[in-house]
């Protein structure tokens, strides 16, 4: 199968946001983005791998024992196992002696350091598994995240694909990447259109490669712990959504123009009322009240969703730090600022 997706009992082990089906059709959709441990449980990929000794068998499957009985092993070569939760087991494959098994709950939950996010954020797109349990991939949307590359002309693709493997030939990898991981194809895709891609052996020193992969990937978490501090200082700012505070806001970020017309006035118009619904909805204001956070969120959801224009292009606008887009969105934010 082109995909290589793992089918156990007539399921595919995968999960992804339903905002884009994969190309195969296959997995759980889950609605919008999932944190960690939500999506390994959709995809059946949070599993044990245990190593054990490797045998010797004869053809039919008896092990051949030594002339007092013991069995014949082999030294420098160990096994990779996948322990199933009805207590069966999955021979994945043979590995060296110094190979240490990295779960892979363990290395999304590194991959989510690296980027600066906890276990509790929302920001898993794809989960999946491959080749009956050899190799796990994901893809964190690093846009859900707003973290910023060190340099002010570098560029942050979309995603963090992350990878691992069970079978002593995939390193832990994680790159940064504009192709959606959904099948082994575009989890190779990935890593070759990356400009950036850090592997990690299966040894002891994998866990201590956080602050290497940070300054590898040119990730810097300083800016998105920043706009942590701006959200918490956002949400203790009330603006009603008819107040002046709010009329401020618009009229900052979507400006009237002097010689505007009466179709670009009727233009602004509607979008001044797209972005109040949008404020007023289950996502902004009506879950977390009338404020300045729920106000930034309204706007950079009609200019990320609701404006005119191809999917595509808003995307793209959305992820680069010098569009009209980023400097609507920084705009609201210093004005929001200004009030508190």
């Amino acid at each position: 199968m082109a995909h290589e997706i793992e089918i156990s009992n007539g399921i595919a082990r995968m999960a992804y946001a339903d905002r884009e089906a994969p190309w195969h059709k296959l997995g759980i959709a889950m609605k919008g983005l999932q944190t960690a441990e939500a999506m390994l449980a959709a995809a059946q990929a949070d599993f044990d791998v245990v190593t054990t000794r490797v045998a010797v068998v004869d053809d039919t499957g008896e092990p051949i024992r030594n002339p007092d009985g013991t069995p014949i092993l082999v030294d420098d070569s160990r096994a990779t196992v996948r322990v199933n939760p009805d207590g069966t087991f999955d021979a994945l494959s043979t590995v060296g002696t110094r190979y240490v098994v990295q779960q892979n709950r363990e290395v999304i939950d590194r991959a989510l350091l690296v980027v600066g996010a906890s276990k509790g954020d929302a920001v898993i797109d794809t989960c999946g598994v491959l080749h009956g349990g050899r190799e796990f991939f994901s893809s964190i949307d690093l846009g859900q995240l707003i973290i910023d590359p060190r340099g002010i002309n570098d560029k942050i693709d979309r995603y963090l694909l992350v990878r691992n493997g069970h079978d002593g030939k995939t390193a832990i990898t994680f790159a940064n990447t504009s192709i959606r991981a959904v099948c082994k194809n575009t989890v190779i895709a990935g890593m070759a259109s990356s400009r950036r891609v850090f592997t990690a052996r299966h040894t002891r020193n994998a866990d201590s490669a956080i602050e290497e992969a940070q300054e590898i990937l040119n990730f810097s978490t300083e800016w998105a712990k920043s706009f942590q501090e701006t959200a918490t200082t956002l949400l203790g700012i009330k603006i009603g959504a008819n107040t002046p505070q709010f009329q401020r806001v618009i009229d900052g970020v979507f400006p009237q123009e002097r010689d505007a017309t009466k179709r670009m006035k009727k233009n602004r118009d509607e979008i001044i009322s797209v972005v109040k619904s949008v404020y007023e909805n289950e996502r902004n204001a009506g879950g977390y009240g009338y404020n300045g956070w729920s106000t930034y969120n309204a706007i950079v959801e009609y200019l990320d969703h609701y404006r005119e224009g191809k999917v595509s292009e808003r995307a793209l606008a959305s992820m680069d730090n010098n569009s009209w887009v980023t400097q609507r969105k920084l705009k609201a934010q210093e004005i929001l600022l200004s009030f508190s």
